[in-house]
């Protein structure tokens, strides 16, 4: 009867792990983007330096935005909308071609955000999606892994300082060249955040009409850092690891290992059960 016991219990142990497991695997993470943001416009280099956010299964591009940064978001009626990231530097250096165009520029409306309407009429957050100005709300879209996501802060022409041209409808040309940056922000998200070179393309990427050239430079430099030292052994998991999931949920990340720990015990109490069933035989 005690043998009985032993094993009905072992068993029942090695169905909680294995369902467990089942758990864990369905809160793993649908992939990753690449997420950052500046406010260049203003010259004041990255509001959020390039970092991998998780996205689960059914969620929006403004999960992944309130993951990685404190943010505003706010309902306009056609979907939510990002109105303002978390920022107490006041202290605005306009770039001399946007101060040509934007003689009358004021200060910031909300303590502590930088947010639509800040400094001119029209200015606010616009995003970019793999280098493309994105053609729906953040709220609107669907994550994909791989996908880079770019929020800008923009002052002049409703994004005619980021490289956007508005001219076809009535608006003003592009002040600025498009760049493209997604290649370089990946780099940056899986790099060593102390190297000279990571600080270098931190700074190309937060400065305002830098050129594609430079923003080239910039990851190749980092790209041969990154080459130098993993010739010198440095483990994987010393760097780019993505960012945690701090939410109310508490999803498993992948790189948790708990489905593998699960299932580990679930084996080992499995083999338990066997031998306990053998030694009775």
């Amino acid at each position: 009867m005690k043998t009985r016991r032993i094993l009905a219990a072992l068993l029942s142990a090695s169905a909680l792990c294995a369902m467990s497991a089942v758990a864990f695997a369905e809160d793993e993470p649908k992939g990753y983007v690449t997420f950052f943001a500046d406010k260049a416009t203003i010259g004041q280099g990255l509001v959020c330096e390039p970092e991998v956010v998780p996205f689960y299964e059914g969620e929006t591009g403004m999960d992944i935005v309130k993951r990685a940064a404190d943010v505003n978001a706010v309902d306009g009626g056609f979907g939510a909308y990002v109105e303002g990231f978390a920022d107490t530097d006041t202290g605005a250096e306009i770039p001399a071609a946007i101060a040509a165009v934007c003689p009358e520029m004021t200060g910031r409306n909300t303590e502590g955000y930088l947010s639509s309407y800040d400094y001119t009429a029209e200015s606010g957050w616009s995003w970019f999606l793999n280098d493309e100005s994105a053609l729906v709300g953040i709220s609107d879209y669907t994550p994909a892994d791989g996908d880079v996501v770019w929020f800008r802060f923009t002052v002049y022409g409703y994004g005619c300082d980021l490289g956007i041209d508005n001219s076809s409808w009535g608006g003003n040309p592009a002040l600025v060249e498009a760049v493209q940056t997604a290649e370089l922000a990946k780099l940056m998200a899986e790099s060593d955040t102390d190297s000279s070179e990571y600080a270098e393309a931190v700074k190309v990427l937060g400065t305002f009409g830098v050129s594609q050239a430079d923003i080239d430079s910039a990851y190749e430099a980092l790209a041969a850092a990154n080459e130098q030292v993993d010739n010198n052994g440095t483990s994987d998991n010393e760097i780019g690891e993505p960012i945690p999931e701090d939410n109310a949920d508490d999803k498993a990340s992948a790189d948790t290992g708990a489905e593998g720990v699960a299932v580990a015990i679930g084996a080992v109490l499995a083999a338990g059960a066997a031998l306990v069933l053998s030694k009775k035989r």
